[in-house]
C-alpha cells in the first residue's frame, strides 16, 4: 500500500457537488505530498488562504506502484500562485490491486455536471494509511 506521508490539499466547498463523486475521500488538488509533519506544518502556514476558480481538462487513468487513480489534469488558471504544483489534477477515485475500469472513467466523464470548480480550502492530511482512513489534520 503506498503512503504519501503528510500532504497539503486544495479542495472546492464540501457542498460542492464534485465531492459526490469520490469514494471517501473529498476531491482535491495535491499541492505537495510525501512530507513529514513538521516540513507540512510549515508549508501549510506559509500558504495564503485564497479562492482559485479552476477548469478541468480532460480525464485521465495512472497507476504507480499497485496504487491506481482516475482524476482531471487541471487547466492552467489565471494568476495562478507561486505553489501551484506541476501537472495539477483533480483525484476523483482511487484503488489499491485493482484497475480503474473504463466503465468507471466514463461514468465520472458523463455524470459529472460542471468542468469548472472554485477552490477554497487548504487542508493538512496524513495520508500514511488506507485512503479511507486518511485525515485532515489542519484546515484553512
Amino acid at each position: 500500500m503506498k503512503k504519501f506521508k503528510c500532504c497539503i490539499w486544495f479542495t472546492p466547498d464540501f457542498s460542492d457537488q464534485v465531492h459526490r463523486y469520490t469514494k471517501g475521500f473529498p476531491a482535491h488538488i495535491t499541492l505537495k505530498s510525501d512530507l513529514d509533519y513538521s516540513k507540512a506544518l510549515m508549508l501549510f502556514t506559509k500558504i495564503q488562504k485564497k479562492e482559485l476558480s479552476v477548469e478541468f481538462d480532460y480525464i485521465a487513468r495512472s497507476v504507480k506502484n499497485d496504487f491506481h487513480t482516475l482524476f482531471y489534469t487541471i487547466k492552467d488558471p489565471k494568476d495562478k500562485p507561486e505553489w501551484w504544483p506541476k501537472d495539477a489534477h483533480m483525484s476523483f477515485l482511487y484503488k489499491y490491486n485493482k484497475y480503474i475500469t473504463l466503465d468507471e472513467q466514463m461514468y465520472l466523464d458523463t455524470n459529472i455536471s460542471t468542468k469548472k470548480v472554485t477552490l477554497k480550502n487548504i487542508y493538512l492530511v496524513s495520508c500514511s494509511n488506507h485512503y479511507s482512513k486518511w485525515k485532515i489534520l489542519l484546515s484553512k
